[in-house]
């Protein structure tokens, strides 16, 4: 469980660095590619890959989740301009739907009548404490949610897979560096295509990359290893993150911010809270 609360924690601290970026006017797609890089080199002092074995296997799959996992970045910005904070937050959180079911049915997870309350239960806590009452998008701006829905389920399954199939303890920190080295590359070739290198001058970019890759590797580190080693299924696992992140994010923002939740977020933080002690209790 210490590890599903690491990994809840610093998800959390990536969605409060977004908004410090919006506040202090940092570019988000130049502090990206640092982060990643920032990243890379952040797994290289966790945990040497050239000590790791043969990494052939993972290499395929480390350049597909890397490409996701830069794509993704970009269009919840996009989208969250486009379609709307709310609807964009809801769309990425929902994506727990898909990669619950996935787990259930090719892992043969069987989490009960309890299990499944729980995780209805987070469904509804985590659509409720991301809501936020603005003039939503209509038409055509809501395939970039839509996207996003599908999207961030890619890589939690393809995350879930690797993990399963792929991974070994000697290789379950190195996985993470190869991911984000990969993403880190193909954010060079887009900025170098897209022709936004000025953008790299400011100093904004490369501090605010440097710690949003510090919490990132720390993130996807931590989920990794709960899904190895937390003691628990990953139909468990993807729900308990999500409520933690709203949990922390909530909490730190009210600390940070000086945001007050609406009576409609509290109602989805209860329900969320109720959901977490359920699923522990299938688990138990």
């Amino acid at each position: 469980m210490a590890l599903v609360i690491a990994a809840a924690f610093f998800m959390a601290v990536l969605f409060l660095l977004f908004k410090i970026f919006e506040q202090r006017n940092v570019a988000l797609f130049p502090a990206i590619v640092v982060n990643y890089f920032a990243a890379s080199a952040c797994g290289m002092l966790v945990s040497t890959p050239w000590q790791a074995g043969d990494l052939s296997h993972l290499l395929l799959p480390s350049v597909l989740l890397g490409f996701l996992f830069i794509t993704i970045f970009y269009l919840t910005g996009l989208s969250a301009q486009r379609a709307g904070v709310a609807a964009t937050t809801v769309a990425s959180k929902m994506s727990l739907v898909l990669t619950v079911l996935f787990a259930v049915y090719l892992y043969n997870e069987q989490p009960g009548w309890i299990g499944w309350s729980g995780i209805t239960l987070a469904v509804v806590g985590v659509v409720l404490a991301s809501w936020v009452r603005e003039r939503g998008a209509t038409g055509r701006e809501w395939l970039l949610p839509a996207t996003l829905f599908l999207g961030n389920a890619v890589i939690d399954i393809g995350i879930n897979w690797v993990q399963r199939m792929r991974l070994t303890e000697a290789t379950e920190a190195v996985f993470p560096t190869l991911v984000f080295a990969c993403a880190g590359m193909l954010g060079v070739l887009w900025t170098l295509r897209g022709g936004s290198r000025q953008q790299f001058a400011t100093p904004g970019v490369w501090i605010g990359g440097l710690v949003l890759g510090l919490a990132n590797y720390a993130a996807l580190y931590f989920v990794v290893k709960a899904l190895a080693r937390g003691g628990l299924p990953s139909s468990s696992v993807y729900p308990l993150i999500n409520i933690g992140v709203i949990l922390f994010g909530t909490a730190l923002s009210m600390l940070l911010f000086k945001e007050r939740p609406r009576v409609v977020q509290y109602v989805g933080i209860a329900c969320a809270v109720v959901a977490l002690v359920l699923i522990l209790n299938v688990e138990a």
